[in-house]
């Protein structure tokens, strides 16, 4: 009660000073038990949610890791420049703590829960949600850390077409296109955008001897040339009544060098990927009676990853492996209102499929490992104090049940044996929203979350993995408390948006890898971490021409595994403090921007030995409408001040580098209707 009184006293302060400007007290969008909703787009009202809008952004050198890293409480760690591997980390967790959607289709796999941001859209994005310690029950399943879903663009009224091309340091191009039109109940959207450079950046090498500086010199990149495609097609058809048939296709296409680590870098490892995701949505209002709607999903996702490392220079062996994964699934959710209470439910049912493959192994074919997922959840909304508080009961039960045909041991030896497995996951959560003033709201959350072990933990792989098909599910309690403070038309501010959040979480059963020979490790269930800390956030408009917002995250994630050489340690890859801002000022058709990325110091192992130091990185920009032509034109430098720095040892970022883009685009002008 002492911290719900301090938050709501903390925003009482923010309203005060802005109170005096404000001619009324507007409401910011409401669900159907008429509580306004701070986050008008959010599916869940008492989250620790972030919205990113995509659409409405300039043409700038972006990628999904880019937009995903300059959001409170998340952190990205790259393994290179452009087009090279990336991992998300929110609130201090590892990457497979985090579910990816798209359009609410799993993303992530049971092969290895880790999504490589790098093969994921931004273009054909209209905006990103990110859930902050919490899993809405509008998505099919649970994670530890939160959830992103990314929702693809949607088709427009009225007939729209857009080019864009651009390029910059490195050998950096991009080209993208979409289009969009309606006639009468259908509608469709059609975009595509390639993506490729050299990555011919040069570092700095320290010859994986950082004690010896002469042997240090600067090189360049390598082997790190990739080109991308994605492609996106979205038909619509809307029935009377507002019942409405979605269907999309998805196809992402990825062939790029893998040059390994700056001190030893390979010269032709490759890796292909390929990704078709389909699925058709039917979504229905006023289903048996009014007041009860419903939507179905099915998917079917097929990835593909062939990797070669012939010469063996990248990981311990000769590989050259074509792996594929079949995923399915049928979603279905309702959602009906009685009294002050929003009921929701869903039913999911998938499955998915690994066939592993090595060309270069005595037996090329690997057992197939398949694992069912089973997911029923029920929620409610309840609106009391004539809806200025909303109580979030839920609660998840998922069954999980793995079949292999068996287990890599030692050297790379398969079991003859097949194996089977059931786990049921069970996770409730609370979210708490109260009003306390117009336009300020306080927020709690409290949920405990199961990550299931993926089939790299569970089954081995040929390298240096043995498998373990006795590992129990991580599970995790996670807990938040903060307020949210959204206010339009106060004076000579047009907008302001403030929140402020303290969070907590803790993962028992840590899965880890723990070395059992020189050259194999085995996961087992043998560590802890907890993470504390605090997010603020604050984005305002003023007087139509500045716009700012900042975000900073505070975490002290530490390991209370009891090992003695990393208990009490700081995980590595979680910095304590993370600090970013942007500026703009817009002025006629045009803006400049001004990013500021700080970071903090952090470890790169668990052992807390090798530090990274604390870095600073700054991006401008400019972008326009030209005045003589319907074209959009855009310039950003990115670190400015050329700074060397790495995410993870042995993996350099790109120093100062240039990117600009020209677009044009065009939309027809709405006839206006007759007796107008």
């Amino acid at each position: 009660m002492r911290r719900a009184a301090v938050a709501c006293i903390a925003g009482a302060l923010i309203l005060a000073l802005t109170r005096g400007a404000a001619a009324e007290d507007p409401l910011l969008g409401t669900i159907e038990v008429r509580a306004p909703r701070l986050d008008d787009e959010a599916h869940d009202s008492s989250a620790s949610a972030t919205v990113v809008p995509i659409t409405t952004q300039p043409s700038e050198g972006q990628t999904l890791a880019d937009v995903l890293d300059d959001t409170v409480g998340v952190q990205v760690r790259r393994f290179g420049g452009l087009g090279d591997f990336s991992t998300i980390s929110i609130r201090g967790s590892t990457p497979g703590q985090v579910g990816f959607f798209l359009d609410g289709i799993p993303l992530s796999h049971a092969r290895s829960e880790t999504v490589d941001l790098a093969n994921l859209p931004l273009d054909e994005l209209d905006h990103v949600e990110v859930y902050r310690g919490s899993s809405p029950l509008a998505l099919p399943s649970s994670a530890l850390a939160g959830v992103v879903n990314l929702v693809t663009r949607e088709p427009r009224d009225t007939p729209a077409f857009s080019i864009l091309a651009g390029g910059g340091s490195f050998g950096t191009r991009k080209a993208s296109l979409s289009g969009s039109a309606k006639s009468g109940p259908w509608s469709g959207l059609v975009s595509a955008t390639y993506l490729g450079s050299q990555g011919n950046f040069s570092f700095f090498d320290d010859n994986g001897t950082p004690l010896n500086p002469f042997d240090d010199t600067t090189t360049r990149r390598k082997n790190n040339a990739f080109d991308s495609t994605e492609m996106l097609a979205k038909v619509r058809y809307s029935a009377a009544g507002g019942t409405t048939l979605t269907g999309v296709e998805e196809v992402f296409i990825n062939d790029q060098g893998v040059p390994g680590i700056s001190a030893f870098q390979s010269d032709d490892a490759s890796l292909r990927e390929l990704r078709s995701l389909t699925y058709l949505r039917l979504d229905g209002h006023d289903l048996g009676r009014p007041g009860i709607d419903g939507s179905t999903i099915g998917y079917f996702v097929f990835d593909r990853e062939a990797f070669r490392d012939a010469a063996g220079q990248i990981g311990v062996g000769n590989v050259a492996t074509d792996n594929r994964t079949y995923s399915s699934g049928l979603d279905n959710q309702v959602a009906t209102h009685v009294g002050t209470h929003e009921i929701e439910a869903r039913f999911d049912v998938g499955g998915e499929v690994f066939q592993p493959r090595d060309d270069l192994a005595v037996d090329s074919v690997g057992p197939d490992q398949m694992r069912v997922r089973f997911d029923v959840a029920l929620g409610d909304t309840w609106g009391l104090l004539d809806d200025r508080l909303l109580l979030q009961p839920s609660l998840r039960y998922e069954h999980v049940h793995d079949e292999f045909g068996g287990t890599v041991g030692a050297g790379g030896i398969i079991s003859p044996q097949g194996h089977g497995a059931d786990r049921d996951l069970v996770t409730p959560r609370l979210g708490l929203r109260f009003e306390c003033l117009p336009g300020l709201a306080f927020r709690a959350n409290a949920g405990r979350y199961a990550r299931a072990p993926n089939f790299s933990e569970l089954f081995g792989n040929r390298g240096s993995v043995i498998g373990n098909p006795d590992l129990k599910p991580e599970e995790g309690i996670n807990a938040d408390l903060g307020f949210v403070y959204v206010r339009d038309a106060l004076g000579w501010l047009t907008h302001l948006r403030a929140e402020a959040t303290g969070f907590m979480s803790e993962v028992d059963d840590l899965i880890v890898l723990v070395q059992n020979s020189q050259r194999t490790a085995v996961p087992r269930n043998v560590a802890r971490a907890r993470v504390v800390g605090s997010e603020f956030s604050l984005a305002l408009r003023a007087l139509d021409h500045v716009h700012l917002a900042l975000n900073y995250t505070y975490q002290n994630a530490r390991d209370h595994s009891g090992i003695p050489a990393r208990d009490g340690n700081r995980l590595p890859g979680r910095p304590a403090h993370a600090f970013y801002s942007r500026a703009e000022y817009h002025l006629g058709p045009g803006q400049l921007f001004y990013e500021v990325d700080l970071l903090a110091s952090n470890f790169l192992d668990q052992a807390n030995f090798h530090e990274v130091k604390e870095r600073t990185v700054h991006t401008i920009g400019i972008a326009s409408r030209l005045p003589w032509a319907p074209l959009d034109v855009s310039v950003e430098v990115r670190n400015v001040t050329d700074n060397q720095v790495e995410d993870v040892g042995g993996y350099p970022l790109p120093g100062r580098s240039v990117f600009g883009s020209v677009r044009w685009s065009w939309e027809k002008t709405p006839q206006p209707q007759e007796g107008a």
